[in-house]
């Protein structure tokens, strides 16, 4: 009877895959409980063993300062084919893997020193180092492909089975879920949560409607179902009609020169209108010694990823070729280390929690790098941690509910005269005209005392309840600053080295200002992101 019930599913599954319009999906980049999911390919004999060691620079990263953080709370293992001549997934060997390749793989999972065992020691000994992360880090396990029409599987139950026959193929897949479920229960894996399961075939060519019921099978045992289908692949835009909770979209823009830069945005698009999570793809040729260097093509994902928001609206998986992060934490040249460092740290951005440093009431600001100004408690800065010479400097941000007064600046290093207020003011903002910003900058021959002052206001709609986007382009010849995008107020280096109007040439760090009447500032000023 539960096989008649099956059937009927199945073939209603197939039924409404290709028949139906695909029902409407809220726009927007898909999240979940996982920010950052690194791609584990693990168990083949061709991999590499996954031990302990291997897994430290995907759990931390320590930057060209020494400072250590976590880094990946997701982590996805996954396996095409065993190595020996059989396949977990059609079309990557000629034979499909049977039940005792399947087994093996399960094993491989769960051995001593490595896979799973070693992720969640590496875990642990770091948070010895660390302290315990404030998230728990996840893992999601791929399920083998049943291999259409293939028949030597081996018996289930007494029975013999025939992937020719969709109920045959969906009991496997039962029985591999019920087998990992049960394994990792008894490991004792304390620092690991399985979330969930993923459909290793990147397309539904060979599997139809059979992921509809098992993705109800997942979410009965309380898991999530995952896929990456490749780009444009068949199936990609009806993945929640084909079973799946989180779905993520893959450019394939790394791998080959040709293709341009754009198909990022195009597959960010797409992924925004059919809420998809996107994939960050890359692998050691990424690094800078490498003799086809494709470091470039890294730092295009990460350029159009911030440029299309996905940072800070979707959830990100990673495809880094097996390896390639350990690779770079070997790197000695400066270039990977960088590389490195500014993903790490975007990575890391994303988990921030509201949070309050000192007294001062902020959202989203790391409390390493910014500082209470010890003479004034209503100002933190970047002094002593973060300085800069030129550059672009920019902040995502929603203004207090409550009266207050907000000011951004970069304030000086060291000032070049006595004047004590030398700065660039990217924005002030005060409640008494809460839809109006000012910025400009002050100098010891440009203020308000000498009656020459330099700067402007314009008026923003909605500062309290949507986040702007502040920006200042500081180089030696020039400072412009814009709200949105939109130029507001421009200054041109027309003095030369005369320091009392130019002073502008040496770092400077950047200081934020609150001034609240309300002594438990209740609201916060909501800083999204930070640019410096």
């Amino acid at each position: 009877m539960r096989h008649l019930f099956l059937l009927l599913a199945i073939v209603i599954s197939i039924m409404f895959v290709y028949t139906a319009e695909a029902q409407p999906l809220v726009k927007g980049y898909k999240q979940t409980d996982i920010n950052d999911l690194v791609l584990i390919y693990q168990g083949g004999v061709h991999r590499m063993d996954w031990t302990s060691d291997q897994f430290l620079p995907y759990v931390v990263h320590q930057d060209l300062n020494g400072r250590k953080d976590w880094l990946f709370d997701g982590f996805l293992f996954l396996e095409f084919k065993d190595g020996k001549g059989r396949c977990y997934v059609s079309r990557y060997e000629k034979d499909g893997a049977r039940k005792q390749e399947w087994s093996w793989l399960l094993d491989r999972l769960f051995e001593s020193g490595k896979a799973l065992p070693a992720l969640n020691e590496c875990i642990a000994s770091q948070a010895e180092q660390l302290g315990k992360p404030n998230f728990r880090h996840k893992v999601v396990i791929g399920i083998p492909d049943p291999i259409p029409g293939q028949k030597d599987w081996g018996t289930l139950n007494g029975r013999v089975l025939d992937f020719a026959n969709e109920i045959d193929k969906y009991d496997a897949c039962q029985w591999y879920i019920d087998e990992l479920i049960k394994r990792f229960k008894a490991a004792g894996l304390d620092y690991l949560d399985l979330a969930g399961f993923y459909w290793v075939s990147e397309d539904i060519v060979t599997s139809k409607a059979l992921t509809v019921p098992i993705g109800d099978y997942i979410r009965a045992k309380d898991y999530k179902f995952y896929w990456i289908p490749y780009w444009n692949a068949m199936g990609y835009n009806d993945w929640e009609a084909l079973g799946f909770d989180v779905a993520y979209a893959q450019p394939n823009h790394f791998f080959e020169a040709s293709i341009t830069d754009d198909r990022i945005d195009k597959t960010c698009r797409l992924a925004y209108t059919h809420n998809l999570g996107l994939e960050i793809e890359f692998d050691d040729r990424a690094l800078s010694d490498h003799k086809s260097s494709f470091y470039t093509r890294l730092e295009t994902y990460l350029d159009r990823f911030e440029k299309n928001n996905v940072f800070k609206e979707s959830a990100i998986a990673y495809y880094e070729g097996g390896g390639a992060i350990l690779a770079f934490s070997k790197s000695k040249n400066p270039k990977d280390q960088r590389l490195m460092d500014r993903l790490a740290s975007l990575i890391q951005t994303r988990r921030l929690p509201k949070q309050q440093i000192g007294s001062f009431p902020v959202v989203g600001l790391d409390s390493t790098i910014w500082k209470i100004d010890k003479e004034n408690t209503t100002k933190i800065t970047t002094k002593g941690q973060i300085e800069k010479k030129y550059g672009r400097i920019e902040l995502e941000l929603k203004m207090p509910e409550t009266k207050a007064k907000v000011f951004v600046r970069l304030r000086p290093v060291e000032s070049s005269t006595t004047y004590p207020d030398e700065e660039i003011t990217l924005l002030s903002n005060h409640s008494s005209d809460p839809e109006r910003i000012h910025g400009g900058i002050f100098t010891e021959a440009l203020n308000w005392n000498t009656g020459n002052k330099k700067g402007t206001s314009i008026e923003v709609n909605a500062l309290t309840n949507t986040y702007h986007t502040f920006t200042c382009d500081w180089s030696a010849s020039s400072i412009q600053l814009f709200v949105d995008g939109v130029p507001f107020f421009a200054f041109d280096n027309d003095f030369g080295t005369d320091v009392t109007y130019w002073p502008f040439d040496k770092a400077y760090y950047l200081e934020i200002e609150m001034i609240t009447p309300e002594s438990s500032c209740s609201s916060l000023l909501d800083v999204k992101s930070v640019s410096f």
